[in-house]
């Protein structure tokens, strides 16, 4: 006991324990062996500990609890939004890689059987292929190649046999814009965990004039980090259902996701269940028609080959 100093070596204030109640000091904090520290360090840094995993409960079976002990001084027992955040995310990445499964996939496939042959439009602007179909695919197994080299060879072959410059311009750019594809589908995977610092202050931001302008804005990011994890969660759920060719599609999860948001939403904003209601499907589709739809048209702008464009153009 007399070695133990009686102020913090820090700050000065006197000590009542371990810890310094002024600037949070280690008064323990001195060199010790490499075992210890090493012990330590993984302790603090690992993503998945006993309190993650108590949270991860939480976020799955109890809808607003989290929100509702930090909000109310509570938190310790859980981790805080932000580990939550950055855990999730790295879990959805991790399952993605694991799954093969992709966020985003433009897939054309030459029918059983057929023999694909294209055509330009006299609009100028389409391209018509006979005997090949096309899809979006959002959040299936990866396909290779997504475009059959069929296609192109047809929409190349078209082009030789174009007669106008403006028929074989409209050919040329289909070809750009498929190469285009590859490009967006891979930009999707890299950009998602930079792009989603960004969107979530304005998922925050929608929440102000739904949930009330005269709370903190931080409650409102709070609540933004919450649902963003419940998102990855729904989301890795549907890549784990569709790493085995199961084909579920996205939008179904809309539905718990609404569910969980209400839940969420009354416990936290103290709303009635009218309230939390329209407002989870205002505020969810202000979200999409806002913030998720530009941003992917950002991410398709910016794959965009302004020369071929400019030449498609002219012709």
């Amino acid at each position: 006991m007399t070695d133990e100093p009686a102020s913090c070596a820090a700050c000065g204030a006197m000590l009542m324990g371990r810890y310094c109640y002024r600037c949070g000091q280690d008064t323990l904090a001195r060199p010790r062996p490499l075992r210890e520290l090493a012990m330590e360090a993984f302790s603090e840094t690992n993503l998945v500990d006993t309190r993650t995993a108590r949270t991860m409960a939480a976020l799955a079976l109890r809808p607003g609890e989290l929100l509702e002990a930090y909000r109310s001084g509570a938190g310790s027992r859980y981790a805080t939004p932000i580990k939550i955040f950055v855990v999730m995310t790295a879990l959805f990445l991790l399952v993605l890689n694991f799954s093969d499964v992709v966020i985003y996939q433009y897939v054309r496939q030459v029918e059983p059987g057929a023999t694909v042959t294209a055509r330009a439009d006299p609009d100028g602007y389409t391209v018509h292929l006979i005997g090949a179909t096309e899809s979006d695919r959002w959040m299936q197994r990866r396909i290779e190649p997504s475009i059959d080299p069929r296609i192109p060879a047809a929409i190349q072959a078209a082009a030789d046999r174009a007669t106008s410059s403006r028929d074989k311009g409209n050919l040329l750019y289909e070809l750009q814009t498929d190469r285009e594809q590859d490009v967006i589908t891979q930009r999707l995977a890299d950009w998602l965990p930079n792009a989603l610092w960004l969107l979530m202050p304005l998922y925050a931001l929608l929440l102000t004039p739904l949930f009330g302008r005269n709370r903190l804005f931080l409650e409102h990011a709070v609540f933004a980090m919450w649902a963003h994890a419940l998102a990855f969660g729904l989301l890795i759920m549907l890549a784990l259902i569709n790493k085995f060719n199961v084909g579920m599609p996205a939008w179904p999860l809309v539905i718990p996701y609404l569910g969980y948001f209400a839940i969420a939403a009354r416990r936290y904003y103290g709303e009635r269940w009218v309230q939390v209601g329209w407002k989870a499907v205002v505020h969810t589709g202000l979200y999409v028609l806002m913030v998720l739809i530009p941003a992917a048209v950002l991410v398709s702008l910016s794959a965009l080959d302004i020369d071929a464009f400019m030449a498609y153009v002219r012709s």
